[in-house]
């Protein structure tokens, strides 16, 4: 049980300190697929049917990366998010992917959001 227990803290440590990558949103696509942290300012959000869309580096459509928030996965922050972080300087992690040629991290989790 110690060897699973010590196995499940260094997996867990090892995929902090991969969260850990601090890259400006400016550059997002040059880390598709890899999980980064990201700080910077909410320009413009919207929130539709299915999914909250949240702009950083600049407002639709010149944004440098999108925040996506399914519509299950809405119920989980405190406030609808579209409201909550627009205007505010945010932090978050995630993986970095590419949707119709633009960076996005799909974000599932409050968590994965800081606003500082």
């Amino acid at each position: 049980m110690k060897k699973l227990t010590l196995l499940f803290v260094l997996l867990t440590a090892g995929y902090l300190l991969k969260a850990q990558t601090l890259i400006l949103a400016k550059d997002a696509k040059d880390y598709i697929g890899k999980t980064v942290t990201i700080c910077d300012s909410v320009y413009s959000t919207k929130a539709l049917d299915k999914i909250t869309l949240i702009n950083l580096g600049g407002a639709y459509p010149k944004e440098l990366l999108t925040l996506v928030v399914n519509k299950e996965d809405v119920a989980k922050f405190s406030s609808e998010p579209a409201s909550m972080y627009l205007g505010n300087k945010i932090c978050v992690t995630g993986i970095i992917t590419e949707f119709k040629g633009k960076t996005q991290i799909v974000v599932t989790e409050p968590k994965q959001i800081v606003v500082k």
